[in-house]
C-alpha cells in the first residue's frame, strides 16, 4: 500500500492556487506521500479516449490498494476532475481521500449550477478535506453524505525564514488585486495601506502605496512591522465576502507565517480563531480597524505579536496540514 496526492502544475508563478497545492504537497511528501502531477491544458480539445489515456498516464503509479489524495480544484474544468475521480473509483481496494480548496460553485454565482455535480463528485470518496466547519455545514446542505469529514481549520505556509520580532508601526499590508479588491483604489483611513501588487493608475488615494509582486521569502521579510489585512468585499458575479464565511484565506497564513498580527472582519470562517487566540484584530470595518490601529500602544501591539509567534511555528512547519493528512489517513483505515 501506497499513499500519493496530487499536484498541478502549469499556472502562473502568482496563482495562489498552484502556491496552495504545490505547498501542501511538499508537506505531504515529508509524510512519504507520492506526487501524481495535474498539468494545465485544455480539456475540451481530448475526445473522452485521449482523456481517459491522459488521466492513465498521470496516475500510472497508483496501485489497486492505495490511498490517493486529490487536491481539488485542478482548475482544468470539472469534466477532468470527475473523469479522475472517475477512472480511480474503477481500482477496487484504492481508497479515495478529496481534498478541498476551493468549491467553484460557491466562488462564481454563474457556477452554481455546477453544485450537484460537484457533491456528487466528493460523495464517491471515503474521505474529505473542507476547510472550516461553516464549509461542511454549506456542503452538508447540498446533499454531501457518506464521506467522513476532515477540518483543515487553517493554512499553512512553509518557509525556512527564521523568526524576527516585528515592529510597531501603523501600516497595514495587503497582498491582492485592486480589480479583484476594489477597496484598495478607494483607500481613504489614517492607517497607510502597503499593497503587493503592480503600480495602479486607478487609484483614488495618496494613502495606498503599491510596491509590486515579490517572490514568497522576499513578501515574507517585507512583512516585518504593522498588520496583515485579509479583507473582502461582495460585487456584482463575485461575492467574495460571503464566501470568505465559508472559506480559509491563504494570505492570512503568510501574515502569520511572517509573525506579524492580523485584520480580519468579524464573520468570516476563522474569526473566532483569531479572537480566541489573540492573533489580531475582528472588526466590522476598515473604519473600525483605522481607529483602533491610531490609538494602539506599542505593548499592546507586542502581546498580540507574542501570540502570533506561537502560531507562526505551528504554520511555518506545515502542522495543520499534516495533522488534516495523518487524521485522513486514520479515517480511512480504521473503523473508529
Amino acid at each position: 500500500m501506497r499513499t500519493h496526492i496530487t499536484n498541478i502544475y502549469g499556472h502562473s508563478p502568482k496563482s495562489t492556487a498552484l502556491i496552495a497545492q504545490n505547498m501542501t504537497t511538499n508537506i505531504a511528501k515529508s509524510l512519504d506521500f507520492n506526487e501524481i502531477g495535474i498539468y494545465a491544458y485544455p480539456v475540451s480539445l481530448d475526445s473522452p479516449q485521449e482523456l481517459r489515456t491522459r488521466i492513465d498516464g498521470m496516475i500510472s503509479g497508483v496501485g489497486f490498494t492505495d490511498i490517493v489524495v486529490a487536491q481539488f480544484p485542478t482548475w482544468n474544468d470539472m469534466e477532468f476532475d470527475e473523469s479522475l475521480i472517475a477512472r480511480l473509483r474503477e481500482y477496487s481496494s484504492l481508497k479515495l481521500c478529496i481534498f478541498v480548496h476551493d468549491v467553484l460553485p460557491l466562488m462564481f454565482e454563474e457556477n452554481y449550477g455546477l453544485m450537484p455535480r460537484f457533491i456528487a463528485m466528493c460523495n464517491q470518496a471515503q474521505v474529505v478535506i473542507l476547510p472550516t466547519e461553516a464549509m461542511k455545514a454549506r456542503l452538508v446542505s447540498e446533499g454531501l453524505q457518506g464521506p467522513k469529514i476532515i477540518i483543515q481549520k487553517l493554512w499553512d505556509h512553509q518557509t525556512t525564514l527564521s523568526y524576527q520580532t516585528p515592529k510597531f508601526e501603523r501600516l497595514i499590508h495587503f497582498a491582492g488585486n485592486p480589480d479583484r479588491f476594489p477597496f484598495i483604489n478607494q483607500w481613504r483611513y489614517q492607517t497607510p495601506l502597503q499593497v503587493f501588487d503592480q503600480p495602479n493608475d486607478n487609484s483614488l488615494t495618496d494613502n495606498a502605496s503599491f510596491i509590486g509582486w515579490y517572490r514568497d521569502e522576499e513578501m515574507l521579510f517585507k512583512l516585518s512591522s504593522g498588520f496583515g489585512l485579509s479583507w473582502s468585499e461582495n460585487f456584482p458575479g463575485k461575492r467574495e465576502r460571503d464566501y470568505s464565511e465559508l472559506n480559509l484565506s491563504f494570505k492570512l497564513s503568510t501574515y502569520l507565517a511572517a509573525g506579524i498580527p492580523v485584520i480580519v472582519r468579524r464573520g468570516i470562517a476563522v474569526a473566532d480563531f483569531i479572537a480566541t487566540n489573540h492573533l489580531g484584530l475582528v472588526v466590522d470595518s476598515l473604519q473600525e480597524a483605522d481607529d483602533i490601529i491610531q490609538t494602539m500602544s506599542e505593548s499592546d501591539y507586542q502581546v498580540m505579536a507574542t501570540h502570533v509567534k506561537q502560531i507562526s511555528f505551528l504554520v511555518k512547519n506545515g502542522y495543520y496540514t499534516k495533522k488534516a493528512l495523518i487524521d485522513s489517513l486514520h479515517s480511512l483505515l480504521s473503523t473508529d
